[in-house]
């Protein structure tokens, strides 16, 4: 029986600037997203039933997963009448501000639009994506975009393929919540334009990324283990780190591999989870088993 293998790869926030409050309850944002090579993997395929089956490791129940969700919605809209069957392997920490759970619904709306021939466009599936999550449309486009209003408006930017990252697992149950309320957006740093996040990510080097996040102030002061890993991963040769999203990883970027590579190794002697990956110039493929 035919079915689709598709990588959801994780990102990280190079830059994460909330410029203020919406009406409808959400904030907007100017934001560099970046597709990292860490992937949570995953096989869709059809089932002897007309239901959703839906396998992996997950916190919470199958039908409450954006998996299921984006499932849901194609289903529902195109009149599927089969069932499908969708295995989750995660490899991608959930609660890491690294966009897993989005990106696995933006691998299932890819991977059910290629298993079905329906031949859904961009345009559809992102609006199908946007009902799921402000940053699940992301991960049906350009490996590195700015984002702006909810996270929906993207602007494609070109890719650099000469940087490497070290991510580490912090482990600390950080709340978005929490870290929403807690923004004081009247003292918020002056922003950064779309032009200046491309020009700047393109042609300069990561020492002197004028990027930020306006979470990290209080995330410094509130769980003291960020502060630290940063610091750890600037100790060890990285030229711009960050906590992503509200956390809980932090990011070390390097322009010389070989440099990133004797990080990683001092710090996985102190027990430290870090994983050493790169920036992806190109979203995975989905492939035909």
């Amino acid at each position: 029986m035919e079915s689709i293998k598709i990588s959801a790869p994780a990102k990280i926030n190079l830059h994460l600037q909330i410029t203020s409050r919406r009406s409808d309850g959400f904030h907007n944002i100017v934001s560099l997203f970046q597709m990292i090579s860490l992937y949570d993997e995953l096989e869709i395929g059809l089932s002897n039933t007309d239901s959703i089956g839906l396998t992996g490791s997950f916190n919470c129940s199958p039908e409450n997963n954006l998996i299921y969700r984006a499932a849901e919605i194609l289903k529902r809209n195109y009149g599927i009448r089969e069932g499908v069957s969708i295995n989750c392997r995660k490899n991608i920490p959930s609660g890491g501000g690294l966009g897993g759970g989005s990106s696995d619904a933006a691998a299932t709306l890819t991977g059910l639009n290629l298993l079905f021939k329906l031949n859904i466009s961009k345009q559809e599936l992102s609006s199908y994506a946007l009902e799921l999550g402000s940053d699940v449309p992301f991960f049906l486009g350009s490996s590195t975009a700015v984002a702006q209003s909810r996270g929906e408006v993207l602007t494609p930017v070109e890719s650099r393929d000469d940087l490497t990252l070290l991510l580490i697992e912090t482990f600390i149950n950080s709340s978005t919540e929490d870290a929403f309320n807690s923004l004081d957006l009247s003292r918020t740093a002056e922003e950064l334009t779309e032009n200046m996040i491309m020009d700047t990510f393109k042609e300069r080097k990561p020492s002197n990324w004028p990027f930020f996040n306006t979470f990290t102030p209080n995330l410094f002061g509130k769980y003291p283990v960020f502060k630290d890993m940063v610091q750890l991963l600037n100790d060890n040769g990285s030229e711009f780190s960050n906590v992503t999203g509200t956390g809980s990883s932090v990011f070390g970027v390097f322009s010389n591999a070989t440099q990133a590579e004797i990080a990683c190794k001092s710090l996985k002697k102190l027990n430290i989870r870090v994983h050493k990956l790169k920036m992806l110039a190109n979203r995975p493929r989905a492939v035909y088993n």
